[in-house]
């Protein structure tokens, strides 16, 4: 099927930019960046390779050094109704990111969209700038959505309550998840099976990162398309996935999910949406690389 990418105009602080759709026939996947962190230092979002700094990968990805990010919702919408992958930094300020605020509400606002619309929530993992706009003062953000979570997710979290996770991580779990298992609002769902009620979507396994941390799939036999949640940080992993990032807490894992999901995506043809990709390269295909291994090609 031919997949169709696109922007549309929303206003920021230096003026008119673009918000990023990929059409697959009837269903529209857009790209809502919540918010965006100054860039980092490479070598602080990858300690482990120091050694290999001025590797090719690095190079073409991140010339001036420096590791660039953005904190990504994916709304898929079809028929109307909405369904959201991750829940972003949320409104913030955000303590850890030194007083950042998403701005979720306003890019749904830009794409014609708003809160009411959403029907399910679909996490990929608990980390802080995933879960920010699930609940706000113990209340739910998106009052008509199902929550849905990796099983293997909530497992981890259940058993290990306040040592799941760095204390930013358990501190934003307690403030935006936490309410809604209260009130049995969140489903466990395990990899591979049909999402209740779109059984074109399912959660495929890509753990390292997080115990659970798994993509979302959506294949119909015709499209296919993959959310890659954060398997990936920088387009410069699908050359080099044994570069772990800092935030992987089982980096040999993590490199190992992300050589499995790139094998993936390339043998399917798959189309792939990376959230912490800068907005220009979010979306793209794995395609095979000269000297061998994989690379990244931004779509549009």
């Amino acid at each position: 099927m031919a997949v169709e990418v696109s922007s549309v105009p929303r206003w920021g602080r230096r003026g008119e930019i673009r918000m990023r759709q990929l059409r697959f026939g009837d269903v529209t996947l857009v790209a809502l960046t919540d918010a965006v962190p100054p860039p980092a230092d490479w070598l602080y979002a990858f300690p482990a390779h120091v050694a290999e700094f001025d590797a090719p990968a690095r190079l073409r990805w991140a010339e001036n050094g420096l590791f660039e990010t953005r904190f990504c919702v994916h709304a898929l919408v079809q028929d109307g109704a909405v369904t959201l992958v991750d829940a972003g930094l949320g409104p913030g300020p955000s303590s850890y990111f030194g007083g950042l605020r998403g701005r979720l509400d306003a890019e749904l606002a830009a794409a014609g969209l708003d809160a009411t619309m959403v029907t399910r929530v679909l996490f990929t993992h608990f980390h802080l700038d995933h879960v920010g706009w699930a609940s706000r003062e113990g209340q739910a953000c998106f009052p008509n959505a199902s929550y849905h979570a990796p099983e293997a997710e909530l497992a981890h979290w259940r058993s290990w309550g306040e040592r799941s996770a760095l204390p930013h991580h358990v501190e934003a779990f307690d403030r935006a998840i936490a309410p809604l298992l209260a009130g049995g609002m969140v489903t466990g769902l395990q990899p591979g099976c049909p999402v209740p009620g779109a059984p074109a979507l399912a959660y495929r396994a890509v753990p390292g990162h997080t115990a659970g941390h798994c993509g979302v799939v959506l294949d119909d036999g015709v499209r296919r398309l993959a959310i890659a949640g954060d398997a990936w940080h920088s387009p410069a992993q699908i050359e080099r996935p044994d570069w772990g990032h800092r935030a992987d807490a089982d980096p040999a894992a993590a490199a190992a999910s992300r050589q499995a999901l790139a094998c993936w995506a390339h043998e399917i043809g798959a189309v792939i949406a990376a959230g912490h990709f800068p907005e220009r390269h979010g979306f793209g295909t794995v395609e095979a690389a000269p000297s061998g291994g994989f690379r990244w090609e931004p779509l549009g």
